[in-house]
């Protein structure tokens, strides 16, 4: 429904111009859209052509009216009250009119302003209509920049242009980059084929493989509006083309005979690398691959001096000399060959301590049983002598007769 009565609007609009256009013939130059932001101004760059006969009424106080099409009714009626007119922008004639130059400035914009509005010439007993109309849109926010970046290499003067619009003559916006990759900025003003400004910002700089994925913004400020300053900005990664650089070489697997063993080639490069391995021995140089990575099963042909090289389409660079030994005996072959050393080198020895910590243990036991033993026959001496009260060596200086008691012996000894 809503959309009917904007299709109805449009018709009645289109049809009173019209027929008021073929009575009065006027052409009109302005742009089909134009983009502000609220709290700005906004410049209309605009040129009308009429008739001959009538370019008489240029001279007689000309004057130049916007009207809105969404008031088209409203106007020169009863209907269209202070609150409808208040609801218009300011404008501003700039141009001469008497020189066909209809350019205006609609100021403290709001997005209340945007609509179709239609230019409207009077002068003393003549107005004219034009049937163009130019559709403004405000918004409370600025457009993001327009940057163009072009292909950069490695040691090649590169240029990054970044374009706002001016749509506010008065204050154009400070357009830069950051960060300013050691390079100069340039600013400029260019006007545009329908008339409207923008103001551009060229970075001149040269890249180099560090700058690759750097992130750099183009921002643009603009302090027209007196609340705060309108600020813009885009931000775009880097792709820089560069010769590989840090080429080097890693080992997977260790090298023994027999063993399986990787060589990786490693390369920062932009376009990607591609990689060829070559080999020199007894000073005959070969080509012995041509992929990122060269596998082999270790032998004794494998030994000499490796050197990867990465290519692309903008150079080349080599790897630092590899050296690779194979030694004379598979991995297996050494863990046993070392097996059997670690068990002579540290097995003897704890053998020599055993024996000899076994045969100190046997002479310490044989003692201790000559002992007991002794001891033994001296307590069983001395149960004779206490049994049968015959004879008892206690002292050597003393000698008893049998038939004494233990008392006597005792005493006597």
């Amino acid at each position: 429904m809503i959309y009917l009565r904007m299709l109805a609007a449009d018709f009645l609009v289109f049809s009173t111009i019209l027929s008021a256009a073929w009575c009065n013939d006027m052409n009109i130059s302005i742009p089909k859209t134009l983009n502000a932001t609220s709290g700005s101004c906004l410049l209309i760059p605009c040129r009308f052509e009429i008739s001959t006969e009538n370019e008489k009424y240029l001279d007689l106080s000309p004057v130049v009216t916007w009207r809105r099409g969404s008031l088209w009714s409203l106007y020169d009626t009863e209907r269209f009250t202070n609150a409808h007119s208040q609801t218009e922008p300011l404008i501003m004639v700039v141009g001469d009119l008497r020189k066909k130059n209809c350019t205006s400035v609609m100021m403290n914009l709001t997005s209340l302003h945007s609509d179709r509005y239609f230019l409207k010439f009077s002068s003393e007993g003549f107005s004219v209509t034009a049937t163009k109309a130019m559709s403004i849109r405000v918004s409370d926010s600025v457009a993001e920049p327009y940057v163009i970046v072009p292909g950069l290499r490695e040691g090649e003067v590169g240029n990054l242009t970044c374009t706002v619009p001016a749509p506010c003559p008065s204050n154009s916006p400070n357009v830069t980059w950051d960060p300013a990759l050691g390079g100069n900025i340039t600013q400029w003003t260019q006007l545009n084929a329908d008339r409207t400004q923008n103001v551009s910002a060229i970075l001149n700089f040269v890249p180099s493989f560090h700058h690759h994925e750097l992130k750099v913004n183009c921002v643009s400020t603009r302090l027209d509006r007196q609340d705060k300053p309108l600020l813009s900005h885009k931000t775009i990664i880097l792709h820089v083309e560069y010769p590989p650089k840090e080429t080097q070489i890693s080992v997977t697997g260790s090298v023994w005979l027999g063993n399986n063993v990787t060589l990786t080639c490693q390369s920062n490069a932009n376009p990607p690398a591609v990689h060829r391995w070559f080999m020199k021995k007894e000073g005959i140089v070969e080509e012995v691959g041509a992929s990122r990575m060269l596998s082999f099963t270790a032998t004794h042909d494998n030994s000499g001096e490796y050197i990867c090289e990465a290519q692309n389409l903008h150079g080349a660079g080599n790897s630092t000399i590899l050296q690779i030994n194979v030694p004379g005996i598979s991995y297996t072959a050494f863990l046993t060959v070392l097996a059997l050393f670690s068990l002579l080198l540290f097995g003897l020895p704890i053998v020599l301590i055993y024996r000899r910590c076994k045969k100190t243990h046997r002479s310490e036991t044989n003692q201790d049983q000559d002992i007991y033993a002794n001891v033994s026959s001296s307590a069983t001496n001395s149960q004779n002598t206490y049994g049968n009260k015959e004879t008892c060596t206690v002292n050597p200086e003393c000698t008893f007769k049998k038939n004494l008691s233990y008392e006597d012996i005792y005493a006597n000894c």
